[in-house]
């Protein structure tokens, strides 16, 4: 991200910075869930209604709308400017009298935040995510290591922790998996320049939290055998075809099995990486460490 823009944080509490760095306190809980859902949104109007459901739940007081006029004339004072390339990107961006537009825009029972590129996390999350998987498909496992180690580090907690849990659900799922991916990626990279060692703890925990993630069990293999231990590698084999087959009443996956076949004739190599399946494709839409996803996530604080 350049220096002359701001940076809101969502991939886990709230945070603003200003173009410089420094902090930027945003008290009141409600003032926090209303710049949390415009950040939710980013591009799109935001109702009233919509708001008033975020802030109160099921019991808005009378004086809601006076309040939602309230809270967002004082997030406009203490936001950081936007740059002239910042946009709603909602279709109407309404100018204001004589002087730059504000970071929040307002038309008739409606607010949208101004945006520009490279200001919010999550979007940066989902461009190095990207840049990473493409690194790797293009054979250059280091520099998606790089990538992805970045993308990664991004995380802080919950995506849009400070916003009930229901309002949040499909974009939190959504960029859990695409972290899952990014992960399981980084893995991959890792794998193919023979970083075994790096891997291999994350590795086997994670297969033991995640039973039925099949790349996880893959990496996991060849980590496993390009460290020398064969036996153990196919021991992890049978774990997750009796731990499927158990428990989902299948079989492991074609990928799976083949890669199961070249270690047991002893063919597995630098190669097998090549054998933990298509990468997931990202979802068509936007999506403090470089550890794997955690097993459970907490309301605060690390993922892990």
């Amino acid at each position: 991200m350049g220096l002359d823009v701001a940076r809101f944080g969502a991939l886990g509490p709230l945070e603003v910075s200003a173009a410089d760095g420094t902090p930027v306190f945003i008290g009141q809980r409600k003032r926090r869930r209303l710049l949390s859902l415009l950040l939710l949104h980013a591009g799109s109007w935001v109702g009233t209604e919509q708001i008033g459901v975020a802030l109160w739940e099921d019991d808005p007081p009378r004086s809601a709308l006076g309040n939602i006029k309230t809270y967002v004339s004082e997030l406009r004072h203490a936001l950081p400017s936007p740059p002239p390339t910042a946009s709603t990107s909602a279709g109407h961006d309404p100018p204001t009298a004589a002087h730059r537009p504000g970071r929040i825009a307002s038309r008739d029972g409606e607010y949208a935040i101004r945006l520009a590129p490279g200001e919010l996390d999550v979007d940066l999350f989902d461009a190095g995510a990207r840049a990473g998987d493409d690194a790797l498909a293009e054979g250059d496992p280091a520099r998606a290591v790089r990538l992805l180690e970045q993308a990664l580090k991004l995380w802080r907690g919950r995506p849009y922790d400070d916003l009930p849990a229901d309002l949040a659900v499909a974009e939190t799922a959504r960029l859990e998996e695409l972290r899952w991916n990014a992960w399981e990626n980084l893995a991959d990279a890792r794998l193919r320049l023979g970083q075994h060692g790096l891997v291999l703890p994350a590795l086997r925990a994670l297969t033991i939290e995640h039973p039925t993630r099949e790349r996880l069990w893959g990496q996991l293999l060849v980590a496993l055998d390009q460290d020398g231990r064969r036996a153990e590698a196919l021991r992890a084999y049978q774990a997750v075809y009796r731990t499927l087959t158990e428990r989902l009443g299948i079989e492991p996956g074609e990928d799976l099995r083949a890669l199961h076949q070249r270690i047991l004739r002893g063919t597995g190599g630098p190669a097998a990486t090549e054998l933990s399946g298509p990468r997931p494709a990202h979802a068509d839409a936007r999506p403090a460490h470089a550890g794997p996803p955690p097993a459970r996530r907490h309301r605060r604080g690390s993922p892990r």
